[in-house]
């Protein structure tokens, strides 16, 4: 008797300690709100018509590329853009079959005899509905490239780089201006009183934080620029991606500084993709794939101001990581606030990686090319503090995700407003290297003649 009360005391000891062991879970699990960037494309992911591959950030020889607008036109059709703008230094962007303003500073070009010159008015109807085609014409995809115009690249002539691209203004105050060292405020207020939208280019080349990732880190450089973002809605965020990645190698970094920084107070930073095209080699290098229900100017400024897009490269720190042309793509997105989870489907997929304040917190690999990722935020919830991202890598390259705002109700706790490094001295070295490079870059179209 004794030991069979002994045995339902023991038991009832067990469940009183799992009881209290469950209520405590129970209190400490984390409840999620999660905001979804793609909320409003998602019946459009799964659909190829849908995506658009994209490039905003692009040159030709009325600033200082090494091609015309015309052979840059045709090189992108020839990759497979759905999309392009042309965002000349100082230049806003025209239609193709019409000659923009020329600045006295590229007048360089005509003295070393470089054909300025655009498409003529039949070439541009072609390219625009998918028709065109010549002894080069290597276009696969059956519908036209899109142009968009009214972009420039801003602050034309600062030898440090600090470059903004607008778009969609609707007037052209910007053009011909030359900025000032170290400003980006004054264009992108300028961008933004003209009725456009804007975003950081190249950051990375601007603080020098290539060979140096802590450049990127350091607060006073993520509140300068968390600043611009606070100030400005219509500055929408920054290039991670440009080019071949040599000077911005650590614009990622930045970003998830700036993600944890501004996010919390009740807005995103997305991260742009672009070529940054000069020749024609540049063409493939960084890009965009944007979500739209189909293409019009008012779609892709809805898209941009949204996020709705990805950015993709085939090139890290200068080393190609992409071949081919199929990029990931993403294919579906299932969030689950009841589950706390984010579900996405990649193809030309091998690895999903999920980031969180800069760090991989998941790794999730598929098969033939297609991958399948769920992340439970519960599981995570010492890793995360206000985001995570995705980046879908494959042998096309590495596409990455805007970031899904994670809301545990303790935003309030990660406001963080610090001091800015409000000027940042003139980097002598970068202002020689500049000038170097334009000189190899004007010595190299010389013998090329």
């Amino acid at each position: 008797m004794k030991k069979t009360s002994f045995k339902v005391l023991s038991l009832l000891l067990v469940a009183t300690m799992l009881f209290s062991v469950l209520q405590i879970s129970s209190v400490a699990a984390v409840d999620y709100k999660i905001t979804n960037p793609y909320e409003s494309v998602t019946a459009y992911l799964g659909s190829d018509n849908n995506h658009y591959k994209t490039n905003l950030h692009t040159h030709s020889t009325y600033s200082d590329a090494d091609i015309d607008l015309s052979a840059m036109v045709k090189g992108f059709y020839n990759q497979n853009y759905d999309v392009l703008a042309i965002s000349d230094h100082g230049v806003i962007g025209v239609e193709w079959d019409e000659t923009p303003t020329l600045l006295a500073l590229y007048q360089y070009n005509h003295i070393l005899l470089n054909d300025q010159s655009h498409l003529s008015t039949e070439e541009y109807e072609a390219i625009l509905n998918g028709t065109y085609k010549d002894d080069h014409t290597t276009r696969t995809n059956k519908r036209g490239m899109q142009s968009v115009t009214g972009a420039i690249e801003g602050n034309y002539l600062v030898a440090q780089k600090n470059h903004i691209n607008g778009y969609f203004m609707n007037n052209n105050s910007t053009e011909g201006v030359m900025g000032n060292e170290g400003d980006f405020e004054t264009m992108v207020k300028m961008i933004e009183d003209a009725g456009g939208i804007s975003h950081i280019n190249h950051p990375g080349d601007w603080l020098g934080s290539a060979g140096d990732p802590d450049i990127a880190r350091d607060p006073g450089n993520v509140q300068y620029f968390a600043n611009l973002m606070r100030k400005y809605d219509s500055c929408l965020g920054i290039e991670v991606y440009n080019a071949y990645d040599r000077p911005t190698s650590s614009d990622r970094i930045l970003w998830d500084e700036l993600l944890k920084v501004v996010i919390p107070e009740g807005r995103n930073v997305w991260g742009f993709g672009n070529s940054d095209a000069h020749n024609l080699f540049d063409i493939d290098t960084a890009f965009m794939d944007f979500v739209m229900p189909s293409y019009s100017d008012e779609n892709l400024r809805t898209a941009m101001e949204n996020g709705t897009f990805f950015s993709v490269s085939r090139y890290e720190a200068g080393e190609r990581i992409g071949n081919g042309e199929a990029y990931p793509q993403v294919t579906a997105i299932m969030v689950d606030e009841s589950a706390d989870t984010i579900t996405i489907i990649g193809r030309n997929c091998d690895t999903i990686n999920w980031i969180a304040d800069g760090e991989v917190i998941k790794t999730a690999t598929g098969k033939n090319g297609v991958t399948s990722s769920t992340i439970k935020l519960r599981s995570h919830a010492d890793d995360i503090s206000c985001y995570v991202r995705a980046e879908l890598q494959g042998e096309g390259g590495k596409t990455l995700t805007q970031a899904f705002v994670c809301d545990d109700g303790n935003m309030d706790d990660l406001i963080n407003r610090g001091p800015a490094n409000t000027t940042v001295p003139v980097d002598f070295i970068q202002v020689l290297r500049s000038l170097i490079n334009l000189i190899l870059r004007t010595a190299n179209q010389v013998i090329g003649k």
